[in-house]
């Protein structure tokens, strides 16, 4: 469930009654929902208004344990010069390398190159590699992007 029922005690330990939107606050996104400490049915059963909070495109992401995981997206013409990375690798770590169309790693973008990030939480992660603080030197080529993980979830990235 996105808001699970809360434990023994608390006040939606037996309802979690979602709304129909959510607000997007500070870059999280708020869920108020009601909550109920006993079944519907239930006589003088307790009811309360609570407060969810999901990180900025929080509700899928590509998760990487412990066995390492690869993610390598369909060649695309890139269009800006900056890349933004929303990731989770608190426990873990993220490599993000660019390679050709058909799947070669481009000389300044490889993964010898790239920057190799442990122990973040980002938003807006913006990765760089050794020679190159940005992507402007491949606007307008045809790339794909490859995402090393371990112990991380990737929910998004944007390149602007």
């Amino acid at each position: 469930p996105l808001v699970p029922r809360g434990p023994a005690g608390s006040f939606d330990k037996d309802g979690v009654f979602p709304p129909s939107q959510f607000v997007t606050y500070k870059d999280e996104h708020w869920i108020y929902y009601g909550g109920a400490s006993e079944r519907h049915y239930s006589i003088g059963r307790d009811m309360k208004i609570g407060l969810a909070k999901l990180r900025l495109d929080g509700f899928v992401c590509l998760e990487a344990k412990d066995t390492p995981g690869v993610v390598v997206t369909k060649p695309f013409r890139l269009e800006g010069n900056r890349m933004e990375v929303n990731v989770d690798a608190r426990a873990g770590r993220i490599q993000v390398e660019i390679l050709d169309e058909n799947g070669a790693a481009i000389p300044g973008f490889s993964g010898k190159d790239a920057a190799d990030y442990r122990a973040v939480d980002s938003l807006r992660l913006k990765p760089v590699w050794k020679d190159n603080k940005d992507l402007s030197a491949l606007t307008g080529k045809v790339v794909q992007i490859r995402f090393r993980l371990r112990n991380a979830k990737l929910y998004a990235f944007q390149i602007q």
